[in-house]
Order: C-alpha cells, then structure tokens, then sequence
C-alpha cells in the first residue's frame, strides 16, 4: 500500500481538499496526518470549531475512499482529554495557543476519530515530532532499543486507553521549546531529533517547521504547511509519498 504523509494543519480547513486531490492524483492507499491539527496562530475559538467540523466531515469522506489515520501532536491533546481533569489542567499548561472556548466541541467531534500517538507499517515509525533513544529508554523500558517498530507504535498507542497519561509526553518537554526534560514524540525538535534521534528506526515527523520535505538523520520532516505569526508561508506544503515499491517521494501540494 502507498502512504501520503501529511504535515501539520494548523486548523487550514483550504488545506483538506487540496489534500484528498493528491491523495487522488497519486492513488494513495493511505494518509497519514502527522498532528497538531488543531490551533494557528490567529485563529479564535468560533473558528476553530469551524475548522474542526468541517475537517470532521473531510475524514468522514476520505476514510470512505481510503484509509486515514490522524495522530495527535502536542496542539492536539489538551482538545482530546476530557474537560476538568487533572491530566487535562496540566495539558492545557504547557500548551501553545490552545482555545479553551473551543474545546467542549473540539473533543466531542475528537471522540468519534480514531487518533494515534504512532503509526507503523512494521518499517516506518510515524510520530509527531520523533522518537528519541533518550525518551524510549525512560519512558518504553529497558528492553526499548531491542523493540520492533510495531512493539514501539503499540506502547505509545496504548496510553490513549487511558487518557490521563498523555499528560507524561505533554510534560516532557526538552530545552529546544522551553523545557528542562527528555522530549517526548510530542515535542521533540528537529535540533533534538539530529542529537539523539532513533535512527535504528526510520521515522517520518512534523512539529518543526521545514521549508520543503526533508530527509535527514534517518527521519522524514514533513511539517511544510506552517505559517509565521503574521501568515507568512513557512514551508512550500509538499508532502511525502511512500510508494508501494518501498520508495519515497516529495508530492507537491497541487498537479504539475
């Protein structure tokens, strides 16, 4: 199966079906959203319930097509935990632009779309910011750095049956955005991936803004559709396409 990998949205609601024209144009089998759907820099509360609705409706009608599977990054979660929880509070702390006008709907609309910390096809480990052997160690076990991709993907996945430990990868956060920990693969950076980044693994990732689809260290960044403050491009919003034949490609956001 072919795999397009998809850098954060950032609440762009013009972005989906762009999207689902080039999962279209280049017959993928599969996207895979790489997180922080939720929050941009301007965008209010009325709008981020817009955007998340309308991105609703966009998954219901892609996953009708083919399979779509959206991973939560660190925007994301604090909208995923249920309101007035300690796990929550301590979320929401440590998160960048959060709405907390749009969140009663944001995580109502959330309940009903199967969101994952990680993806894996057995090969390629996707996160949203990466997975460092530091952080495996401490958080994954001992035996971490003997564990198959699938084993990995499993561990992180399972802390979603229980919420309230998503408020471990929220807190873990490392110098590179503000923190003093072992970052997690919610937030760690492109800098802090190049030290100490899996690279027994080859991972695909968003969360640190790139001017173009970028390959290095062992890992794919793809976060290409992120703006500056005042909406200024970022990135040229390419993506990657992982072909059926093992291969990977840079996919333009439009024909040509």
């Amino acid at each position: 199966m072919s795999t397009l990998f998809v850098g954060d949205l950032h609440a762009k609601s013009d972005l989906l079906p762009l999207i689902g024209m080039a999962a279209i144009r280049e017959r993928a089998d599969r996207i895979v959203l790489l997180g922080d759907i939720c929050d941009d820099w301007n965008v209010s509360n009325n709008g981020l319930i817009r955007f998340f609705e309308t991105f609703t409706s966009w998954y219901r009608r892609e996953a009708g097509e083919r399979e779509v599977v959206p991973l939560l990054g660190n925007h994301d979660v604090p909208y995923f935990l249920k309101q007035g929880s300690s796990s929550y509070a301590r979320a929401r702390a440590v998160a960048p632009g959060f709405k907390p006008g749009a969140h009663r709907r944001v995580h109502e609309l959330m309940r009903d779309i199967p969101f994952r910390l990680a993806w894996t096809d057995g090969n390629i480990l996707a996160t949203h910011a990466g997975l460092t052997r530091a952080w495996g160690r401490r958080r994954l076990g001992a035996g971490y750095m003997g564990m198959p991709a699938g084993e990995i993907a499993e561990r992180l996945n399972r802390m979603l049956l229980h919420p309230g430990s998503l408020v471990v990868p929220m807190l873990d956060i490392g110098p590179a955005r503000g923190g003093a920990g072992v970052p997690s693969p919610l937030w760690c950076d492109r800098g802090e991936f190049a030290r100490d980044g899996d690279t027994c693994l080859t991972q695909v990732v968003g969360h640190t803004p790139v001017p173009t689809v970028l390959n290095e260290h062992d890992a794919w960044f793809c976060d290409t559709f992120s703006t500056a403050s005042d909406g200024t491009p970022l990135g040229d919003g390419s993506m990657l396409l992982h072909g059926d034949d093992g291969s990977f490609r840079t996919i333009p956001l439009y024909g040509g």
